[in-house]
């Protein structure tokens, strides 16, 4: 059965005081330290240049555990995107890198995240630290029938109204997107660099 990922995102202003707020109404589901290679097909100052493109593919880790990832669909401030995960060994990743490699998948962006993550009225509710750039929140179901997207995505929107949670409109979603991939510091080009020298920066998540 295709599970369909139904998911809103918007920027948190104030992530502690947000956070002690989920502490007191929501219920506490996990902590993670996540290290994620995004992959392009190219580098791009404008996003919107890669608006039509619905492959989202990353390798990541979480908590030590990684996985390979790719989001299909549509992207923007909110979403319905088909989502695969392929858990692999931790000691694979370099070679999951190398893979992607040679099917010429070379550039991309390194970010590294601490996520608060809870539940709230049936909702998964994920607070993102993400520096040097921003903090953000996801707000997410996951459905098995596309004739319920729009109804999930209501319901998403009503609660994160009801927290006081605003959501990205596709404008301002294009815009903290191209402020992160002008950050040189972040991206990474494997066809001109080496990954263990990457592997070497973020070894705490290793």
């Amino acid at each position: 059965m295709v599970k369909i990922e139904v998911e809103v995102r918007g920027e948190l202003q104030n992530f502690d005081k947000q956070l002690e707020e989920f502490r007191k109404k929501a219920k506490f589901i996990s902590e993670k330290d996540r290290f994620s290679m995004i992959y392009f097909r190219k580098h791009v100052d404008d996003v919107e240049e890669v608006k039509d493109d619905p492959v989202d593919l990353r390798i990541r880790i979480t908590n030590k555990k990684a996985e390979i990832v790719m989001k299909y669909g549509k992207w923007g401030g909110s979403d319905q995107r088909h989502e695969i995960s392929i858990p692999i060994d931790k000691e694979k990743f370099d070679e999951a890198v190398q893979l992607f490699k040679y099917l010429d998948w070379n550039k991309g962006q390194k970010l590294a995240t601490k996520t608060f993550v809870f539940e709230y009225k049936g909702i998964e509710f994920a607070l993102v630290k993400c520096p040097p750039h921003y903090n953000y929140f996801e707000a997410e179901k996951i459905i098995e029938n596309k004739k319920d997207i729009e109804k999930t995505k209501e319901e998403i929107e009503q609660v994160c109204n009801e927290l006081g949670l605003k959501i990205f409109s596709y404008e301002d979603f294009v815009k903290i997107l191209n402020k992160m991939n002008r950050d040189k510091s972040t991206l990474f080009d494997l066809s001109k660099e080496d990954f263990s020298d990457i592997q070497k920066a973020f070894k705490d998540f290793f």
